[in-house]
């Protein structure tokens, strides 16, 4: 009988499966043919396929795989397959048990949906002769009926971040510091593995020294003992890394820039280029970065994000408003790009309706988008960023509209924005997209007292980034109007002629 034997091989491209484990053909045995199709890691390097190319999983994969530990830990960087990973599982011991129950719980309900595509299209692919009848299938649960007498059902159930109830299986937690009830999923969780002899995957990027993610990762405020850990940073990653095997010897001991030059492929020299060296170490290099120079710390943000909030796409999208419109424009200079931010407010609490940025577009076409938003919606407040290059649009549109502001940067304005946005989300007084980029942004304005004694609230740039350009675009929207507000509707003087 032929049967498949690991061997190290060459990388395969893509971030879910870049390959450090390739397949080789030898002699064995049936029955060791059979015990090794038995283990997760076998049957889907075995039998599964992704866009109809083999699966090839790295050596950190399989190690996960192979973990049987009750409580699973994982610190890791960003783009290196595990959300695919958990997919592959739950699918691999629905096919192998008579009967199994995993349950996966995202950041957000697009992640989770994400997760059952994955699955789906795996199970699509396995030969026939494998595949167990899918019987449900919906964008967030699948469920495979055995092909035993009893007819047994396997499920996998992926929900947003929300504690799951009335279950009992696995349980994976996927990018769990980004939660805002990080505590309460954990804490719901932990009770599905109870009678089921299940397992407890927590598996996140780094999000700040704060929550039960970075506790249990840590170790640092109590001991978990009963949990294993696991970092996998960069450059243990193929699809990141041009040599893992030195690179898991010698990068760990480099500073961040020279392991970069020194390991990094182009997209990871790329992502370091684009980054604050703080961003770039929690989001690459499982650093539990300390957030005591934010401004707005994590627990002060995620709390104000919504998973159920939609946006429009564009100004013509937006409904008839019950409340004000107002909105907020920080115009790009020569590497920044320009940001629109639309809120509605009503009673003091501001909801976000549309964002949109402008990279590389003329200014021309902005004031043009301008003046259509101000032409089809009843915006009561625009607040254009009139400092350097945006002076002529703003001067453009404030002669031609009157709700239009035109606001000047500087340290005194730039303080007195961003405490108005402190304070509303201190009172939780608005509502934002729960999105990473734009939560990043927020958290990386930083207060600085200047050698002069003034203070300054601005972000580090990245080198092919700006100064957190959508957040000054929401301040500016959400600001706390001082003087006469504008009217909600331009007046129209009518002369009645007879």
């Amino acid at each position: 009988m032929q049967a498949f034997n690991r061997r190290k091989g060459k990388a395969k491209g893509g971030s879910r499966r870049g390959g450090a484990v390739t397949l080789g053909i030898v002699k064995r045995t049936e029955e060791e043919f059979a015990e090794w199709l038995a283990q997760e890691w076998g049957f889907l390097c075995g039998l599964g396929s992704f866009d109809d190319e083999p699966l090839v999983l790295e050596p950190y994969q399989i190690a996960f795989l192979e973990n049987r530990s009750r409580f699973r830990w994982i610190t890791k960087s960003r783009q290196v397959g595990f959300s695919f990973l958990f997919a592959l599982e739950a699918l691999a011991r629905c096919h192998l048990r008579e009967k199994h129950t995993a349950v996966f719980v995202s950041y957000n309900l697009d992640d989770a949906k994400e997760k059952i595509l994955a699955a789906r299209q795996v199970h699509e692919e396995l030969p026939l002769a494998y595949q167990k009848r899918l019987v449900v299938d919906s964008k967030t649960e699948l469920a495979f009926e055995s092909n035993g007498p009893g007819k047994r059902v396997s499920r996998i159930l992926s929900n947003p971040s929300k504690a799951p109830r009335g279950k009992k299986g696995d349980c994976y937690l996927d990018e769990l510091a980004h939660y805002v009830n990080d505590r309460e999923v954990y804490r719901g969780s932990t009770a599905l593995i109870l009678r089921s002899f299940g397992q407890l995957s927590g598996c996140s990027t780094p999000l700040g020294r704060r929550g039960i993610f970075w506790e249990i990762a840590t170790e640092e405020l109590r001991k978990y003992p009963h949990h294993t850990r696991q970092d996998v940073p960069w450059w243990l990653c193929r699809f990141f890394c041009n040599d893992v095997a030195r690179a898991s010897v010698e990068a760990a001991h480099l500073p961040t820039d020279e392991r970069v030059a020194t390991f990094g492929r182009q997209t990871l020299i790329e992502q370091l280029d684009s980054l604050p060296l703080d961003d770039f170490q929690q989001e690459f290099e499982c650093r539990f970065v300390d957030e005591s120079y934010s401004f707005y710390p994590y627990d002060l943000i995620l709390p104000c994000t919504s998973d159920e909030l939609v946006l429009c796409d564009d100004a013509t999208d937006l409904p008839l408003p019950d409340g004000r419109i107002v909105a907020g424009f920080d115009v790009g200079r020569t590497r920044d790009r320009s940001e629109l931010a639309v809120f509605e407010e009503k009673d003091g609490r501001f909801v976000c309706r549309l964002l949109r940025r402008y990279e590389q577009v003329p200014f021309s076409e902005q004031e043009a988008d301008l003046r259509r938003l101000l032409d089809t919606v009843p915006v009561s407040r625009l607040s254009v960023d009139k400092s350097g290059i945006g002076m002529n649009l703003a001067e453009n549109l404030a002669r031609d509209y009157p709700q239009v502001v035109a606001e000047a940067f500087s340290n005194e304005s730039k303080e007195r924005w961003a405490t108005d946005f402190k304070i509303l989300l201190q009172r939780k007084d608005i509502v934002l997209p729960r999105d990473r980029e734009l939560v990043g942004q927020v958290h990386s304005i930083k207060r600085r007292v200047l050698p002069s004694g003034k203070v300054s609230f601005d972000a580090e740039r990245s080198a092919r980034g700006g100064h957190a350009d959508r957040f000054w675009a929401i301040a500016l929207a959400c600001q706390k109007e001082r003087g006469p507000a504008p009217s909600r509707t331009t007046e129209i003087g009518v002369r009645v002629i007879g």
